[in-house]
């Protein structure tokens, strides 16, 4: 059974170490996301369906990957936190782009920090 752990937003932001460093084109998988992924319940989580992995970005201290995947909700991407000390899940967080940084529409722009 996998165990998922809802991040509040003050454990997430300890997840970040400026400047944030966008690894997509060249993340290698430290661990597998999606059991953990899919041992979410969405209902929880506050989206409707997930899409596909959109960024990955690492902290400038190389502790945590932060594996950004797009949600059937508007502006809001699931976030899964990847500590690279133990490589695991860190735990999960959604980020509403709408809330946090005022975002209302267009495109979506990557996530540097928090």
């Amino acid at each position: 059974m996998v165990v998922v752990r809802r991040l509040d937003e003050e454990e997430f932001k300890a997840c970040f170490a400026e400047p944030m460093t966008n690894i997509t084109a060249t993340a290698n998988a430290v661990v597998d996301i999606w059991p953990y992924v899919d041992a979410l319940n969405l209902d929880e989580v506050g989206v409707p369906y997930l899409n596909d992995v959109h960024y990955v970005y690492r902290d400038a201290q190389n502790r945590f990957d932060q594996v950004l995947i797009g949600t059937g909700r508007f502006n809001a991407l699931l976030v899964i936190v990847i500590d690279l000390g133990t490589s695991a899940v860190f735990g999960h967080f959604l980020l509403d782009l709408n809330k946090e940084y005022g975002v209302t529409g267009g495109h979506l722009r990557p996530v540097l920090h928090p």
